[in-house]
């Protein structure tokens, strides 16, 4: 099954904008980030919307890796998250240097119109391109 280009865009936008949100909320301001890879102190040690920005960017990462299969609701999800990115980086903008916060607005906007265009269904056919509506002829 192929996907629709909308959706594999969105699908690549979500992918990038949980990547992205999750590595900025994982290095902060440092250029080398103080925690070893998959533990908890990201939570403990930078603040609890830098641990929630590093997990929300994580499950949207997955969820744009479910929504490759073409799921509709993984669309649906990956908008809401990415609008949570968004709320979180504006809340915490002076957190992050400037052109992470804006590389992590840009890919999540970019993320949510291409995930709410790809979750409307798919139209089927008009009445005239229907094929079972042959002329009659005789």
């Amino acid at each position: 099954m192929t996907l629709a280009p909308i959706r594999l865009a969105g699908s690549v936008l979500s992918l990038l904008a949980g990547s992205w949100a999750s590595f900025v909320a994982y290095y902060g301001t440092n250029s080398v980030s103080p925690c070893l890879p998959f533990s908890t102190c990201i939570v403990e040690l930078q603040g609890e919307m830098q641990g929630a920005l590093f997990i929300v960017g994580a499950v949207l990462a997955l969820d744009a890796l479910v929504s490759f299969a073409g799921i509709r609701v993984s669309f649906i999800v990956g908008s809401v998250l990415s609008t949570v990115i968004l709320a979180i980086i504006a809340f915490q903008w002076a957190t992050y240097s400037d052109t992470d916060a804006i590389a992590a607005i840009v890919l999540s906007l970019l993320a949510v119109v291409a995930d709410v265009v790809a979750s409307r269904p798919a139209r089927a056919l008009s009445e005239q391109s229907n094929p079972m509506n042959l002329p009659v002829f005789g």
